[in-house]
């Protein structure tokens, strides 16, 4: 079972290795552009840190050091006006523009690196794949995991 465990990490890490060497001439690492593409796809409504927070299922601070980047890059900003502690994160028009070429390019590689991961493996096992992994994610948020 260990060996399912470490299958996960070294999955985790050579995915987000290879992400980080694509995206760094952006200037970005993959934590970063997940957060930007993100915000890219909030189209109904603003996203607060705590929205982020929970949609990546990480804490608070972790986010925090992501949008001050991401701020400091002049790609996100705080909503000002909004009255109240919760300032919806938005998008400057730079954070827009590098966000739409960096779908287009990976809505062009994706094709190409679903090929790489699923090679040898049929329809119906990438299928399986996907409800097995789903499976494991609805466990880790079970309040039993969560109190473990």
């Amino acid at each position: 079972m260990d060996n399912i465990k470490s299958y996960f990490k070294k999955i985790h890490n050579q995915l987000e290795a290879g992400f980080n060497k694509e995206y760094k001439k952006y200037g970005l690492t993959s934590t970063q552009l997940d957060v930007l593409l993100y915000l890219s796809q909030i189209t109904d409504s603003d996203s607060t840190l705590s929205d982020i927070a929970a949609y990546f299922g990480v804490r608070h601070t972790s986010v925090i050091h992501v949008l001050k980047l991401l701020e400091k890059k002049d790609l996100i900003c705080k909503n000002t006006a909004q009255i109240g502690r919760a300032k919806p994160i938005l998008l400057t028009e730079s954070g827009r523009q590098l966000s739409t070429q960096l779908i287009s390019k990976m809505e062009q590689k994706g094709p190409l690196l679903d090929a790489i991961m699923f090679a040898g493996l049929s329809e119906a096992d990438r299928q399986l794949l996907e409800k097995m992994l789903g499976q494991i994610y609805e466990n880790l948020q079970s309040d039993a995991f969560q109190n473990l």
